[in-house]
């Protein structure tokens, strides 16, 4: 028998034979009475698949690490790959996404001691991704965000204003600026991905917790047009955000409560981790 057909067995072994346990929910091959997978015959145009059925996990358990919650649109939860990493790879392994999105499945990967390798076309997905497996402390981000003038007199390409307050915008773009020139200075480190990260993830969205008027999140954006049409139907005008702020309270967010140990995990394996930015067919 071929490794890809122990594979093949051994999947489909567990989806079978899976019995979900409130207290225990990664045990299988339980002898409760708990719900047996329904398995059913499937098919994809011409190719015949088996579908199976069952609840994997509950809604008790739908609380994952912080660590994932960054903003992004038709994201799934972390306990999908989660469930399979965890049954289906060993601690070592590599761990394939090729259309990693914010990053789920390759930070899940990674907090479960799995070396992960992403791609996805659209570049900002390692720039939500990468950051988050080297993990600044809050004062190191703090310090950091400190050493940033704000300057008045920065132009923009384009009119912003029906999505930011001026003074709002001015911060956003001296921020831009730092950012950049430390980049191109060679001085670019992970505490300055760690802030682009949080900043392009807070740029626009639903919530006071944005830099922006409400609007839609940062991978759905609207037309300058389709903004002002918004703002007039939700009678409303972009206020100040404070975007040092916003970009401190979003890390506090997702990384006050990590312990140690789960950072040394992330950097650990992060270390490894690939980032491609293809065509998955490639």
């Amino acid at each position: 028998m071929t490794t890809a057909q122990k594979n093949i067995r051994s999947f489909q072994e567990i989806m079978t034979n899976f019995e979900f346990h409130e207290n225990e929910p990664e045990k299988l091959f339980a002898d409760s009475k708990s719900q047996k997978t329904i398995i059913e015959p499937f098919s994809i145009g011409e190719i015949p698949v088996t579908r199976f059925i069952n609840e994997f996990w509950t809604a008790k358990q739908r609380q994952a690490h912080p660590i994932h919650e960054i903003s992004y649109r038709a994201c799934f939860k972390p306990q999908l790959p989660g469930f399979f990493i965890e049954n289906l790879t060993k601690k070592g392994d590599f761990v394939y996404d090729p259309f990693s999105g914010r990053g789920t499945t390759i930070i899940e990967a990674t907090l479960k001691g799995r070396y992960g390798v992403a791609n996805d076309i659209n570049p900002l997905s390692k720039v939500l991704a990468k950051p988050r497996l080297t993990i600044p402390t809050i004062n190191e981000i703090k310090n950091r965000l400190d050493a940033i003038e704000i300057k008045n007199n920065l132009e923009c390409d384009i009119d912003l204003t029906m999505f930011y307050e001026q003074k709002t915008l001015n911060e956003i773009l001296s921020l831009r600026v730092f950012l950049k020139d430390r980049k191109e200075n060679g001085e670019e480190d992970f505490i300055d991905e760690w802030i682009r990260m949080i900043a392009t993830n807070r740029l626009t969205g639903h919530s006071t917790n944005f830099f922006s008027v409400y609007t839609m999140p940062p991978n759905q954006a609207v037309t300058a047009e389709k903004q002002k049409k918004i703002n007039t139907l939700r009678n409303q005008k972009p206020e100040y955000k404070d975007v040092k702020y916003i970009i401190l309270k979003k890390s506090q967010d997702l990384i006050g409560s990590i312990s140690i140990e789960t950072k040394q995990t992330l950097l650990k394996y992060g270390a490894k981790a690939l980032f491609v930015n293809k065509d998955a067919r490639y």
